[in-house]
């Protein structure tokens, strides 16, 4: 098969416990998403322009992927629903989509390096390595099992070989690549700095970003995270300072994929802080983007109640003052 030729991906068994891991269009839309992914930073031609992916991202229009997602008569799936599907991982933080639908989006896996392990790195591996270790050596010291003469083999390079094969087939890909190697710190060291300026060149407006860039913000994105925390701080003078590049990259990705400006975002969270229930609950970006049609409709819903301050007048902004100047 291809897959095997090209490479695997882990799939963590935590995604069974996922409340979306039941629909089985979801869950192979996932694991496409995954398995077409780039490896590497390259360049990619799409519909004749060309795109410039960072590891964990793919250029991709929702009929593409519809066609990949068929019936048992080989009907694929309508773009409309595809679409839908994906703004279940939007919601759930495992995508970012940016571009426009019809020419294509680039679509970015969060988190993707924890699927572009080595084999190396797996525990089934090295929990394999080091039990074929010890009976290699066990063997190379006068100890042979049936047949152990046979073959002159290095104690280590033996275990190596059959923990390679154990590791292999304790994963549910069971691929043939048993030459990956690690690169050397040097090289990896030329990767992430060639991988860095892509990044930068692609997004200019980057004011903070991970190193793999699968999270960033733009110095406006920052200064609305940090607005959020300073009143979270006011509700819970007690709590810790946050990732700040975790909650830019959401306040992007509300302006972004949801189409809300940054007024709307301080709006909705000015708003939520003074809630009677939702000042307790609505402590991060990330809660406010998850509970944000909820809090839309029981703002505008007569008679809410505010914890002990009056409703804030949207027609004067002096409270966002300081954030958006």
């Amino acid at each position: 098969m291809e897959n095997q030729k090209s490479g695997y991906i882990p799939l963590y068994r935590s995604v069974l416990k996922q409340s979306w891991a039941k629909d089985v269009y979801l869950r192979t839309l996932w694991e496409n998403l995954l398995l077409n992914a780039a490896r590497q930073p390259f360049r990619a031609t799409f519909k004749g322009h060309e795109w410039s992916l960072l590891p964990g991202q793919l250029v991709v229009t929702a009929a593409d992927l519809g066609l990949q997602l068929c019936d048992r008569k080989g009907n694929p799936t309508s773009r409309d629903s595809v679409e839908r599907m994906l703004a279940v991982f939007v919601r759930e933080g495992m995508i970012s989509i940016e571009g426009e639908k019809q020419k294509g989006r680039v679509i970015t896996i969060t988190n993707f390096a924890e699927y572009a392990q080595k084999t190396d790195n797996l525990p089934a591996h090295e929990a394999a390595h080091e039990a074929a270790h010890e009976a290699a050596q066990t063997c190379a010291h006068g100890e042979p099992s049936n047949g152990a003469g046979l073959k002159v083999v290095p104690a280590h390079d033996g275990a190596h070989e059959a923990a390679q094969t154990t590791a292999q087939h304790e994963q549910e890909g069971n691929n043939k690549n048993k030459n990956i190697k690690r690169s050397s710190s040097e090289n990896s060291g030329e990767s992430s700095d060639v991988h860095l300026k892509k990044f930068l060149s692609a997004h200019p407006d980057a004011a903070v970003y991970t190193p793999s860039g699968s999270k960033w913000g733009t110095a406006e994105d920052v200064r609305v995270a940090e607005w959020i925390f300073s009143r979270v701080r006011m509700i819970n003078p007690t709590c810790k300072a946050p990732d700040m590049t975790a909650w830019s990259n959401t306040v992007r990705l509300m302006r972004q994929i949801d189409n809300r400006s940054h007024q709307d975002i301080c709006g909705m969270y000015d708003w939520a802080s003074k809630d009677s229930f939702w000042h307790r609950n609505i402590l991060s970006p990330d809660a406010l983007r998850k509970q944000w049609d909820k809090l839309t409709m029981q703002r505008s819903a007569p008679g809410v109640q505010v914890a002990g301050k009056p409703k804030v007048d949207l027609n004067n902004t002096d409270w966002i003052y300081g954030v958006l100047e």
